[in-house]
């Protein structure tokens, strides 16, 4: 072979696993978003329940118009997603957290705060350190 061929060789060589590289760190990136977007989803869930179970009256199980005693479905606890708890329970607010399962390449992961009252939801994420 001449060795213009060759160097067209070495060059789609290179290009081919640039790109792969390339792929491979999209798809790691995309990964971890959707983990989050899967922990937000399921956090929104926890606050329809615990809005829920705030306006259902205490003689149907409900909270009677509080927060007090809500506790999590057991299946909520964790998920393929991530992990939740609940805190800061009070009459008129819970903060639901939820904790991603996907860590980033540096081994941190997603965490969505749910703020919950009886007639408002506001969440926020960040990353773990």
């Amino acid at each position: 072979m001449g060795q213009q061929q060759i160097l067209l060789i070495v060059v789609g060589v290179i290009i081919i696993g640039l790109s792969i590289i390339l792929a491979i760190q999209l798809f790691d990136v995309n990964a971890l978003e959707a983990n989050r977007d899967a922990v937000y989803a399921d956090t929104m869930n926890l606050a329809g329940v615990a809005q829920h179970y705030y306006q259902v009256p205490q003689m149907l199980s409900g909270g009677g118009g509080s927060f007090v005693g809500f506790t999590l479905p057991e299946e909520f606890n964790q998920t393929g997603n991530g992990t939740y708890t609940v805190s800061n329970i009070t009459a008129n607010t819970i903060t639901i957290i939820g904790v991603g399962k996907e860590l980033d390449a540096e081994g941190r992961s997603y965490q969505v705060t749910t703020v919950v009252t009886p007639t408002n939801i506001q969440s926020s994420s960040s990353v773990l350190q």
